[in-house]
């Protein structure tokens, strides 16, 4: 799985290449299994028309010889074990990521429609719809993506999936508290997001800045929106805490101990790091946790689609689940025989704040923009 890639025609040439030697070194030794074979899609747990998909997909794939996936995303840490998992389940094909968000991706896709020099295949982003209406993305019918019925009043379906097939989320993202084991122990943690605005929780708190694009933003405005919180909560919260600028920075905050609570945190942020040996745990409350779903695409013109295509319909597999699920994500649709590794509860069982519509979610971010600036500078 190369984390860094050649430009395409730089690729087109080194797989030139390698086909000559292959062809020179066909009678020297005993040949590999050839990619384009017999696939093992059993794993995958899809009904018998979702593999039909899957297969043709394949095929073309390595017919078309397009078989490398450019994925755009902001970060690929958490998504490692299933790009590793996808080039072992589909031989011969590979992924490519690359780390692009907000200005630096706007502008990369900009220049790719402009010079019809097209790298993207897939791209996964929150704002999906966005990138959706300028065009940068196609349609494309996900065959083994399912609407979880227990979402039906819980989230809002264009966070699941666009009408016009743009984009689908195979996971949720849950904004969990995190912290710190050495300076706090369970029956000390608060018990709602209530009790954060008390006295006793003052120089105790750290979390990123709601003020720039980011988790911290994403949550608070749910929060407010729903009437969880107010803002003489926000104004008490931000006096009992220390903002910076960037949620990794909270987290190392509460890894080295300097705080003990990061109120804000992504689940899968603190699995990192625990897995690095920091002493940190994540905590969710009983009622008003918060979660934001995640959004794949497949890009227009993608130079392998038919491989990106394959790709967008593997990450609602079981195979994916189980990777999702270790990473510390939660996936939209959980196979019922697979459990947390960490403990925690199914996105079906565990109480949440209502997720709204995008734009909802977009307009109230804007609204509450001057809370979010009035906190930060006090």
């Amino acid at each position: 799985m190369p984390l860094d890639h050649p430009p395409r025609g730089r690729r087109a040439v080194c797989l030139a290449i390698a086909a000559v030697v292959s062809v020179l070194l066909a009678g020297c030794s005993a040949a590999a299994p050839a990619s384009g074979g017999e696939l093992d899609l059993v794993p995958l747990k899809r009904g018998a028309e979702q593999e039909r998909e899957l297969r043709q997909l394949y095929d073309a794939a390595i017919e078309s010889g397009e078989t490398d996936v450019s994925v755009y995303a902001g970060h690929h840490d958490e998504f490692a074990e299933i790009y590793e998992s996808f080039e072992t389940r589909f031989p011969g094909l590979t992924i490519s990521p690359e780390v692009y968000t907000g200005a630096a991706l706007q502008t990369a896709l900009e220049s790719e429609r402009t010079s019809g020099r097209h790298v993207a295949d897939v791209i996964s982003n929150p704002n999906a719809d966005r990138y959706a209406e300028q065009g940068f993305v196609e349609p494309y019918q996900v065959v083994t993506f399912a609407m979880p019925e227990w979402s039906e009043g819980r989230i809002s379906p264009d966070q699941l999936r666009a009408a016009d097939h743009t984009y689908y989320s195979p996971a949720a993202l849950m904004f969990s508290a995190s912290y710190n084991t050495q300076k706090l122990t369970q029956s000390e943690l608060p018990t709602s997001w209530a009790a954060l605005a008390g006295p006793e929780w003052h120089g105790k708190i750290v979390f990123m800045d709601p003020s720039v694009p980011g988790g911290t933003n994403t949550v608070l405005t749910i929060l407010l929106n729903a009437g969880v919180v107010d803002q003489a909560w926000l104004d008490a919260v931000g006096r009992n805490a220390k903002i910076v600028a960037q949620d990794q920075l909270a987290l190392q905050s509460i890894s080295s101990g300097e705080f003990p609570f990061q109120p804000l945190s992504a689940t899968t942020s603190i699995v990192l790091a625990q897995k690095k040996g920091a002493p940190v745990d994540a905590y969710f409350y009983d009622v008003g946790n918060v979660i934001a779903t995640e959004k794949w695409m497949l890009a227009a013109d993608a130079p392998s689609a038919a491989a990106g295509k394959l790709f967008l319909n593997y990450l609602h597999t079981v195979e994916v689940q189980r990777a999702v699920l270790e990473a510390g994500n939660f996936p939209i649709n959980q196979d019922s025989s697979l459990t947390s590794p960490h403990g925690w509860p199914t996105l079906a069982d565990v109480d949440f704040v209502p997720l709204p519509a995008l734009s909802v979610v977009r307009q109230k971010s804007t609204e509450f923009g001057p809370l979010f600036k009035r906190l930060t500078a006090g």
